[in-house]
């Protein structure tokens, strides 16, 4: 399922900004446990050391490093400051997934939980303009701070590209590809595994490290997205949408497409075509 190293975001409507600002502790001082914050906490070091956990994972923070806290999470400091240390904050809130629209899973941002920050001095910038705008009209204020957070972000998504331009993200990638070409075909363990040249085992690491799910994972949620659309661009049976999508069995089908999506195919059919 999920990756650990990676967050998984619904692309439509994009992560939004709310709040952010600075901190210095003095050596000694520490970071407060929290529980289930409610947002997304992205904390960014320049300078110091800051000793962070959240659930099971613990982290020495130094400059440039950047992490990104759970909204429903747990998380406390692993020890106090050892040194002066500074830091920036940011808040920002994701659209969770809904029973009914969980999201096409090709349409999904992919952020680095844990990050060396490529550009620190132009992060940095960033959020000095995101604290000078604090005392603009809020209708000036609210576009530029959504536009500067939409920037961290891009930076982001670059630190996670040039960390994966490996063979792994480049194997995940053909996966990806074979599936969308394939999908209506079976598609077994054997068969990717033949077509792609490598062994299963490391093809699933690949597409998890880069996807945060199994190829089979990946090919059933690509195939349900497809019968989702077709569902509601044309009049075809349930049955036939099925088969076309790459269902063998059209019960089979029904019940992964209800545990998706909360309902059946043709209660979906119903809900959004009349």
């Amino acid at each position: 399922m999920a990756d650990s190293n990676m967050l998984s975001l619904p692309s439509l409507p994009p992560p939004y900004y709310l709040e952010s600002g600075s901190t210095l502790y003095a050596a000694g001082d520490q970071h407060p446990n929290r529980r289930n914050l409610g947002v997304y906490d992205l904390i960014l070091v320049r300078s110091g050391c800051l000793y962070l956990g959240e659930e099971e994972q613990q982290w020495e923070l130094r400059a440039g490093d950047l992490v990104i806290l759970l909204p429903d999470a747990y998380h406390y400091a692993v020890q106090a400051c050892r040194e002066e240390t500074f830091f920036y904050w940011l808040h920002f809130q994701a659209t969770p997934d809904s029973p009914s629209h969980p999201g096409s899973i090709s349409d999904r941002i992919h952020l680095p939980k844990l990050a060396a920050v490529p550009y620190p001095d132009q992060a940095y910038q960033l959020f000095e303009s995101l604290h000078l705008l604090a005392t603009e009209p809020r209708s000036i204020a609210f576009w530029r701070e959504q536009s500067l957070f939409i920037e961290l972000m891009q930076m982001l998504d670059q630190s996670r590209a040039g960390q994966e331009q490996s063979r792994a993200r480049k194997v995940a990638e053909q996966i990806e590809s074979f599936i969308k070409m394939h999908y209506r075909e079976p598609i077994s363990n054997g068969r990717l595994s033949e077509s792609l040249h490598f062994h299963y085992n490391y093809l699933t690491r690949c597409m998890k490290e880069s996807h945060g799910v199994t190829p089979s994972e990946y090919l059933l949620q690509y195939r349900l997205d497809q019968a989702k659309r077709l569902l509601l661009t044309t009049r075809w049976s349930v049955s036939r949408i099925a088969e076309h999508v790459g269902f063998q069995y059209p019960p089979y089908f029904t019940r992964r497409f209800s545990a998706r999506f909360g309902v059946s195919p043709l209660q979906f059919r119903k809900q959004y075509t009349e």
